[in-house]
């Protein structure tokens, strides 16, 4: 009788296995395993990336040969965090869990309205391609719909994902516009890779140019009068230079009145050259105090006082932030102290 009662125990196990893997295992695909791998597991493999919306907006972002960085539609490099953020999602992505039966109808609507379309590729092949979609009601999780890659033709079951151990949806990993993948970096030299920088005031007298005349030795002087400086804190100037490690701007701008603004007389200019020759140029511009601003601060600015507008080359119409150019804008009385001073002498 035990041994009966043992072997019935074996038998209820082994069947309650098979339903497990049966329908627990396999619940989450009605076509078979390719409709829900969606993680590309060797992202370093990726050449190639496109995203499109349903309104014929697109955005290709393309593996720089041998050089360790991205481009987004070939004419510029892309942020190394968006891009470094992006691959990461594409490897981590998997499936929480299938639709509702009640919700399939308008996930598929949703996916069909607004959904970004993601094509990857391995050199000239595409290795994955599905559809990203709105997020959830919880907003923990995101709809996505796989397409064949072979042929271009859609799955018929869409999916809810997410990363294990991260809250929050997928959704706006996947963006189409060129500037938000543009890498923002205008400055990104060590002190002794700069040959000098020229700071114009043309509305006030306290323009300056350093420039370096031998390893650790410097001039600073008036660009407008050629007039030196005779006595300066060397220590200043190096801690000055050290500003220049990392400056970004903050987003690509284009005001109403723009042309006017440009128009105006730009309260600095900076030019800054490295030792290999490459000058960049910058024009700053106070930009009108937003509304908003004055209530943070209860005080009526004229002028932004957290941003400027800043044309970078005569090329690029930005933001940037005081937070960040403040300490660039300096005047000659900033390398000048009194006491304890490390003098350069003309």
């Amino acid at each position: 009788m035990k041994k009966n009662r043992g072997t019935i125990i074996a038998v209820v196990a082994l069947l309650l296995i098979s339903v497990y893997f049966l329908f627990f295992k396999n619940s989450f695909s009605t076509l078979g395993a390719r409709d829900n791998e969606f993680a590309v597991l060797d992202t370093a493999a990726v050449t190639r990336i496109t995203m499109a919306d349903r309104q014929n907006q697109s955005v290709t972002l393309t593996r720089v040969s041998g050089a360790g960085q991205w481009k987004v539609n070939d004419k510029y490099f892309v942020r190394e965090d968006a891009i470094n953020t992006l691959l990461y999602t594409m490897k981590m992505v998997t499936v929480k869990n299938i639709i509702d039966k009640r919700g399939w109808d308008k996930v598929v609507k949703d996916l069909a309205s607004i959904a970004i379309k993601v094509d990857i590729y391995t050199g000239d092949k595409k290795v994955k391609s599905y559809f990203v979609g709105g997020q959830t009601n919880d907003h923990m999780g995101t709809y996505m719909l796989m397409v064949n890659p072979r042929n271009d033709q859609n799955y018929d079951q869409p999916y809810i994902t997410y990363i294990p151990g991260f809250d929050g949806f997928l959704t706006s990993r996947f963006f189409i516009q060129e500037d938000g993948w543009r890498d923002r970096t205008i400055f990104r030299y060590y002190p002794n890779e700069i040959k000098s920088v020229s700071i114009k005031y043309p509305l006030a007298d306290h323009s300056f140019t350093i420039s370096e005349v031998a390893r650790n030795k410097y001039t600073i002087e008036n660009p407008l009068t050629h007039q030196a400086l005779s006595r300066f804190d060397t220590t200043a100037v190096r801690q000055y230079l050290t500003y220049f490690q990392f400056v970004s701007w903050e987003v690509v701008v284009n005001p109403e009145k723009k042309d006017s603004i440009l128009g105006s007389t730009p309260i600095a200019i900076m030019d800054v050259q490295d030792t290999t020759g490459k000058t960049t140029n910058i024009r700053f511009f106070n930009r009108k105090a937003p509304d908003n601003v004055n209530v943070k601060y209860g005080k009526d600015y004229t002028y932004d006082p957290d941003r400027l507008y800043a044309l970078i080359n005569n090329k690029d119409f930005v933001l940037v932030q005081y937070f960040v150019f403040g300490k660039l804008l300096q005047d000659p009385s900033y390398f000048i102290h009194q006491e304890g001073m490390n003098v350069e002498k003309k």
